[in-house]
């Protein structure tokens, strides 16, 4: 039996690119900080990168997984979001611009008939997924499993970049796949360090750099001496 689908070949970005434009992809553009698109439940397009670089936070809906990172640069795609695409599958995803940037997007069922109907698309793709699933595995364990505190510092960041956050605790559960509750314990915590300000609905960053460290896993605290085993959800 032929197989048309080589992942030894070297990926070719423009192959890529012009099979999404011809199919109807939309062009976006954003600055560096901004969220390039934010979903939750199956994905609403295919992305692809077309310049800068973006990094993506995403989770699917089974309990007890934790949170993953990957990133994507300039003639890749949004990995997590397309297997949830291919694979019908509901996920958890944010993406932020490291630097500005500019992405296609494709509707869902377009990709799915790309990759079905176009082989240079399909071995494009999946050479690319080859040569970048080492380093992607590598970079998950050796960030292990993130804390709340960790994913609450890292969204704080991404949201506020000198702007005062607009957002409920409820809402920003929803983005961290928690309960509300716990958000507002560590809020809490944040706020009684000085590191953040809280009104209503309304939170602002006064002390990034220590959030960043709480992020990174390289600073650990607790207001009540250790996190308890509900806040490392």
């Amino acid at each position: 039996m032929h197989c048309d689908l080589d992942i030894r070949a070297r990926p070719d970005p423009a192959v890529l690119e012009n099979a999404v434009v011809k199919a109807g992809g939309i062009a976006h553009v954003a600055e560096a900080g901004a969220t390039a698109f934010r979903w939750h439940g199956l994905p609403e397009a295919f992305v692809l990168l077309r310049s800068g670089r973006i990094t993506v936070r995403f989770r699917t809906k089974r309990a007890g997984l934790p949170w993953a990172e990957c990133r994507a640069f300039a003639g890749q795609d949004c990995m997590p979001v397309s297997a949830a695409i291919l694979s019908g599958s509901p996920i958890t995803v944010q993406a932020v611009c490291l630097e500005p940037s500019t992405w296609h997007e494709l509707e869902p069922q377009a990709f799915i008939r790309l990759v079905g109907e176009d082989p240079a698309f399909r071995a494009a793709l999946f050479a690319g997924h080859a040569a970048r699933l080492p380093r992607f595995f590598r970079r998950i364990s050796e960030k292990g499993v993130e804390t709340t505190d960790q994913r609450l510092a890292a969204w704080l960041i991404a949201q506020g970049q000198g702007n005062p956050i607009v957002a409920t605790h409820r809402e920003i559960a929803v983005d961290l796949v928690t309960a509300r509750e716990v958000v507002s314990r560590r809020l809490k915590c944040f706020a009684d360090k000085g590191w953040i300000l809280q009104a209503r609905g309304r939170i602002e960053v006064v002390a990034q750099g220590a959030l960043s460290r709480v992020a990174r896993g390289s600073s650990t605290w607790c207001v009540s001496g250790r996190q308890t085993r509900r806040d490392m959800r």
